[in-house]
């Protein structure tokens, strides 16, 4: 049964409303779904964290193959149609937990990926949870809000281009864009084109990275005010608390000129400009 009938069928049988205060909107398009079943399908993992399983879409498909399948849902309804679709395999296992609050360390790993159509509202909290979990989850394969695909794929220099994007270059070794889907790809139809994003969790902390506190901490600072140059945001930086000598120490150090803007730098040179700032605090201790 195509996904868009089953969906409806689905509603009518168990009298299902959406909620919009939970973001709820369910893909009903089955070109998407199965390309994002064939993503998760590449890394051949042992255990599939979905985050807001709906009405299956994308459980369905994933629990066909023999592994385990941890589904995330917060809605008891949906819960009770999950239980009643799947309720007899085993190895499917549905909470109805708020994935935000849920204790994720004991299901990240190389052999574990995270899988979902994320409620958009939410979208940056679940990333962060994700990315800090350790170990990390090889991959994601997740549909986001188009505005928040291209701010994870932006290139410097951009209106995209942002700590948002440093944050997930951090964690991602590799993003793709699998599909952009309109609204009619969902029921209901949000007001917003979508994207489907593949990306490649790092195992580990970027190369050449001395410090994650002050890497993070440089990238804050040049983006916190994206007017002024970056030697200013520095300087007014309440995160960085140096004075204008170390400033300029840290960018000669890290060769960049301070008259740029931090929505200039590419990922390296935010590199380069964290491990300054972190020797400069570890000689000054």
């Amino acid at each position: 049964m195509p996904l868009s009938r089953r969906t409806h069928w689905l509603r009518r049988h168990f009298d299902f409303r959406p909620r919009k205060s939970l973001g709820q909107n369910f893909l009903v398009d089955d070109l998407p779904a199965e390309q994002i079943v064939q993503a998760a399908e590449q890394f051949s993992p042992q255990r599939i964290v979905e985050v807001g399983a709906g009405l299956g879409a994308l459980t369905i498909p994933l629990a066909a193959r023999p592994r385990e399948i941890i589904a995330f849902e917060t809605d008891r309804q949906l819960c009770a149609i999950l239980d009643w679709l799947l309720g007899d395999v085993e190895r499917v296992q549905i909470h109805q937990t708020d994935f935000l609050k849920a204790d994720l360390t004991k299901l990240g790993g190389p052999d574990s990926i995270v899988v979902g159509n994320l409620p958009y509202y939410i979208t940056s909290p679940i990333l962060e949870k994700v990315f800090q979990i350790r170990p990390r989850f090889a991959a994601m394969v997740i549909t986001v809000q188009q505005e928040v695909g291209q701010r994870l794929q932006a290139k410097p220099g951009t209106k995209q281009y942002g700590s948002l994007t440093i944050f997930c270059r951090y964690y991602a070794a590799k993003i793709e864009t699998l599909a952009t889907l309109p609204p009619r790809a969902f029921w209901p139809p949000p007001q917003v084109t979508s994207q489907v994003l593949h990306m490649t969790l790092r195992g580990a902390a970027p190369e050449g990275v001395a410090s994650e506190n002050a890497f993070f901490t440089a990238v804050r600072s040049a983006f916190g005010y994206r007017r002024k140059t970056l030697r200013n945001s520095l300087k007014t930086s309440p995160r960085l608390d140096l004075p204008i000598e170390q400033i300029d120490a840290a960018l000669a150090e890290a060769g960049i000129d301070g008259s740029r803007r931090g929505e200039m730098l590419d990922f390296d040179e935010f590199v380069a400009l964290g491990n300054a700032v972190y020797h400069l605090s570890e000689a000054a201790q």
